[in-house]
C-alpha cells in the first residue's frame, strides 16, 4: 500500500530520465515511491528507449498515482529529457534521479527538513557509488555539514570547495527549490559537464546552500558507462564550462580558498579526459594530441591548472606531458596507448 500524500508539506517532483535501463529501472522507481515523504510528483521521462523501460513505466503509472510517464517519439538524451521533465513540473522543489541509480529511503524527507528549518534554497548530499549488483564500491561525502549563506563573505569559498570535492557537479544527490530552475535548462549541445553547467547556472540566483555530510544517494557506476567513453565534443566541453567556472567566481579571485579550489579542479577536470582521449578507438594518434593541446594548451586555463598540477591527482608522466606540452611528446604519448 502506497503512503498517503500530505497537502500541508511542500510538493517534491522528481524527474527520471529513462533509457536501456530495463534491468534497473524498477528498483529505481521502488527507490523513490517508497520514500519516508510521501507528497511526490513522479515525472518519468520515457526517451524512446527501445527495451521494457517504456513497459515499466506504465505500470508503474497504473500502480501509483503520484507516477506520471512521457513518452517521447524521439530520443532527447538525458538532457533533453530532462528538460522536458522541468517543463513539466508543479513541485515547490525538484530532485533528479537517474534511472540506474537508487534514492535512500529518507533522502526526500531528509533534504526537505533542512531547507524549511534552515531556510535552504538548495540542499546537497553524497552518495554511494555502486556496482551492477548494488555493492557499495567507495562513498563520496564531505566531513561534515555546511552551509553557503549568500550574504556571507564565505559564501563563494564553500561553493569552490564544494566543486572541488565534486559536489557540485551532478544534478542528482540535490534538491533544488523549483524557483532556482524554472528558467534553467541542460545545454542539449553538450555531452560532457552540461550537469555542472546546469548547476552553475542555478547557482547565478544566490541560493542558501546545505550540504549534507549524509550519502543518501547511490550511484551506480558501471565500467562501459559512459561517462568514461570518449567522444570527440569532451574535450571542447571541458574547455567550454571551464571557461563557466572561471566566470561564475570570476569576482571573487581575490580569495586564497576560491583561486586554489578552482584550480584544482579544473587541473584534475582536464587530467580525468585526457586518458580518455588516449584509450579511444578509430582515432589517429596524430589527432588524439591535437584533441589533447585543445585543453591543455588553451591559455586561461593552462594558468589555472599550472597553479594547480604538482597536488592534482594525474600520475607524475601526465603531469610531466603537460609542464612540457609538446605535440610531438603528446602524439608519441598517444602512440604508446598500452604503456603510457
Amino acid at each position: 500500500m502506497m503512503p498517503e500524500n500530505s497537502p500541508n508539506q511542500p510538493m517534491v517532483s522528481i524527474v527520471v530520465p529513462v533509457y536501456k535501463a530495463e534491468r534497473f529501472l524498477d528498483e529505481c522507481i521502488r527507490s523513490i515511491v517508497g520514500q519516508t515523504y510521501s507528497n511526490l510528483e513522479i515525472i518519468l521521462v520515457d526517451d524512446a528507449s527501445p527495451d521494457q523501460c517504456p513497459r515499466i513505466c506504465d505500470e508503474w503509472a497504473e500502480r501509483d498515482e503520484r507516477v506520471s510517464v512521457i513518452h517521447l517519439d524521439n530520443g532527447k538524451g538525458a538532457s533533453g529529457a530532462r528538460n522536458v521533465g522541468l517543463d513539466h513540473c508543479t513541485g515547490d522543489y525538484v530532485m533528479f534521479v537517474d534511472s540506474d541509480d537508487l534514492l535512500k529511503t529518507d533522502a526526500v524527507r531528509y533534504s526537505v527538513k533542512q531547507v524549511l528549518v534552515g531556510d535552504y534554497d538548495l540542499v546537497i548530499f553524497g552518495k554511494h557509488y555502486i556496482d551492477e549488483y548494488g555493492n557499495v564500491s567507495r562513498t563520496n561525502v564531505i566531513d561534515h555539514d555546511m552551509a553557503a549563506i549568500a550574504d556571507e563573505s564565505d559564501y563563494y569559498t564553500t561553493l569552490s570547495y564544494l566543486l572541488r570535492v565534486d559536489y557540485l557537479n551532478p544534478p542528482w544527490g540535490k534538491l533544488f527549490a523549483c524557483r532556482l530552475v524554472e528558467h534553467v535548462r541542460f545545454d542539449t549541445a553538450m555531452c560532457y559537464e552540461e550537469d555542472l553547467v546546469f548547476v552553475l547556472a542555478a547557482l547565478e540566483a544566490k541560493p542558501n546552500v546545505f550540504a549534507s555530510s549524509k550519502a543518501l544517494y547511490e550511484y551506480r557506476h558501471l565500467e562501459n558507462g559512459l561517462a568514461s567513453v570518449f567522444r570527440r565534443e569532451k574535450p571542447l566541453n571541458v574547455v567550454q564550462a571551464n571557461h563557466k567556472k572561471i566566470r561564475f567566481f570570476a569576482n571573487h579571485m581575490n580569495d586564497g580558498g576560491v583561486r586554489e579550489n578552482l584550480s584544482f579542479h579544473i587541473a584534475n577536470d582536464i587530467g580525468w579526459v585526457i586518458p580518455m582521449i588516449k584509450h579511444g578507438e578509430g582515432i589517429s594518434a596524430s589527432r588524439k594530441a591535437d584533441y589533447v593541446m585543445e585543453m591543455t594548451s588553451e591559455p586561461q586555463l593552462r594558468s589555472y591548472m599550472m597553479k594547480a598540477l604538482s597536488h592534482s591527482w594525474m600520475p607524475r608522466l601526465q603531469k610531466i606531458l603537460i609542464v612540457l606540452n609538446w605535440r610531438w611528446s603528446w602524439y608519441i604519448a598517444m602512440l604508446l596507448k598500452d604503456r603510457a
